[in-house]
């Protein structure tokens, strides 16, 4: 055999090879290079979430991961044959631990132009009402109107879009938590007299602990909450191309069970049986579009 074709058959093998390795697996030098190529190579789908029900719990007997989010991700991991990696962090610190691809996606967030800056977001799942808690046995505010909250000690997670909401109010000390549940606590103790949260959130902790010395005083004032667009539930993911063959899966399951009703029945478990939840979700456009 010459040595030229010898050679030949040496290129050859290593288009070959190279051919190989890069066909149908969406990585580069063995490293994944999209987010859905990630995710199906690893069969990991790990979330960065603030731990809070009924959106995402541990079950206080067997300890495992539960909530409506995570219902609905654990459904959607599943068509990637991937499982769910939880990492329990403070609101403010999901965001941040997506945007620089430390975890794969967050969970129930609203729409903010700041975070469309560092995240990409889902389409809408949920649809939220942000609303106004005083203490249920001695309430320092009577309405939930701008006015009577002037001056007063407002409650509010950090990083959360009812920060925004407390510092529209005149000469109020808006008192930042890391979760909601020290909010509540706050709130429940006397030391702040206003606590700003999603209605969920709320009911859910009435229903869950009635120690807790908490009600809902009314929906948040309109003329300092934002557009009801920015107060759905979005998932929140890498931002840019890594992300954007996943981001399409993602869509088109959360849509489906928006419109088969299966994310209604993962919603009744959680005592969301309201359509008001779901309301316009199905027919919701993928992007955002609010004001």
């Amino acid at each position: 055999m010459s040595w030229k074709k010898i050679w030949y058959q040496l290129m050859a093998g290593a288009l070959l090879a190279t051919a190989a390795a890069g066909c149908g697996s969406g990585t580069a030098n063995g490293a994944p290079n999209t987010l859905l190529a990630h995710v199906q190579q690893t069969h990991k789908l790990i979330i960065a979430e603030s731990a809070y029900a009924p959106e995402d719990f541990q079950n206080p007997t067997t300890h495992a991961w539960t909530g409506y989010d995570v219902n609905i991700l654990q459904g959607f991991a599943k068509t990637l044959g991937a499982h769910l990696v939880v990492t329990s962090l403070p609101f403010s610190a999901s965001i941040q631990a997506v945007a620089a691809r430390r975890a794969d996606i967050t969970i129930d967030i609203y729409y903010t132009a700041k975070r469309a800056k560092v995240i990409s977001y889902s389409r809408p799942m949920l649809n939220y009402n942000d609303v106004v808690a005083v203490n249920s046995q001695s309430p320092q505010i009577r309405k939930a109107t701008v006015s009577a909250m002037t001056g007063k000690r407002i409650a509010v997670v950090v990083g959360s879009e009812e920060v925004t909401e407390a510092n529209k109010v005149p000469s109020a000390t808006v008192k930042q938590y890391s979760n909601i549940a020290d909010s509540f606590q706050a709130l429940s103790s006397g030391r702040v007299a206003a606590d700003f949260q999603p209605d969920t959130d709320v009911a859910w902790a009435i229903h869950q602990n009635p120690s807790l010395h908490i009600k809902i005083l009314g929906a948040m004032p309109s003329s300092i909450a934002p557009p009801i667009a920015s107060l759905r539930g979005y998932y929140g993911l890498p931002k840019g191309s890594y992300s954007a063959s996943f981001l399409k899966k993602l869509n088109a399951y959360l849509q489906k069970i928006a419109c088969n009703g299966q994310e209604q029945k993962i919603l009744n478990k959680y005592g969301m049986q309201s359509p008001v939840f779901l309301k316009g979700i199905c027919s919701a456009p993928n992007t955002y579009q609010g004001g």
